[in-house]
């Protein structure tokens, strides 16, 4: 179950390469734009999504081509009927083992119960510290490098606070941008979804309870005014320093 956005669907091919996948239920959703209450936050906010749309065009167009181990049924859905009778309906229909999340929202009671055990989200975030929406870009705007990364855990009642199948830190170098360091965490992101496939695969799944519960980020603090903030720290050199200090051994 993922979104509709370029990244989702480098997430989905790259574990269709190395999976059979039954069903895909992508949902579409447009990310609404926010006030800006300035130009130059306005133009932050163009600037941010500008960049991130080259980027991902320019990192995934290539990697979608990978053949697929199976051809999964594509179920489109708009983003009000994730929790819809008829979603739980198809869900019911394929009988899932085990489902890959990445990008949807937050799943209800209703659909959670048919199968408690098979749902598993890709969270581009540690959700001991950050949880809940853009959890790639907030340890940036904190200046919180140590705790960037991604992990896939269990979907229980909560937001990001089931317990952790996989759970790794990204590798930083001086040259990376906003947009690099949020790559990195969802290709890292992707590479744990895929051995948690594996383990499941095997019967070695072993889940950890989290050690504590993060900062929940809701999606309207991701605003124009907080992407001015890394913006300034791009286009200063402060980030490119702020790195540089971190990997110094």
């Amino acid at each position: 179950m993922i979104g509709d956005e370029i990244r989702h669907q480098y997430f989905f091919r790259q574990l269709n390469f190395r999976h059979g996948i039954a069903a895909v239920f992508i949902l579409s959703s447009k990310y609404p734009k926010p006030l800006a209450k300035t130009k130059e936050e306005n133009d932050a906010w163009n600037w941010f999504f500008e960049r991130r749309n080259k980027f991902e065009k320019d990192t995934f167009t290539q990697t979608l081509k990978l053949k697929p181990q199976s051809k999964p049924d594509i179920i489109n859905l708009e983003g009000s009927k994730l929790n819809s009778s008829e979603t739980l309906s198809l869900i019911k229909k394929y009988s899932p083992g085990f489902i890959a999340v990445f990008g949807i929202g937050i799943l209800k009671e209703e659909i959670l119960s048919y199968c408690p055990d098979s749902f598993y989200n890709l969270h581009v975030g540690i959700p001991e510290f950050y949880r809940g929406s853009s959890c790639n870009f907030w340890p940036i705007y904190n200046r919180d490098f140590k705790n960037l990364g991604a992990t896939v855990h269990k979907i229980e009642k909560g937001v990001d606070t089931g317990k952790i199948a996989e759970k790794k830190t990204i590798t930083l170098e001086p040259d990376d941008n906003e947009q690099s360091i949020m790559w990195k965490t969802l290709k890292v992101g992707t590479q744990l979804m895929n051995e948690t496939i594996h383990k499941w695969k095997r019967g070695t799944l072993h889940l950890k309870v989290q050690k504590q519960i993060g900062k929940q980020y809701k999606m309207n603090a991701f605003n124009p005014a907080a992407i001015l903030k890394v913006k300034l720290m791009v286009e200063s050199g402060e980030l490119r320093s702020k790195l540089e200090s971190t990997l110094v051994p």
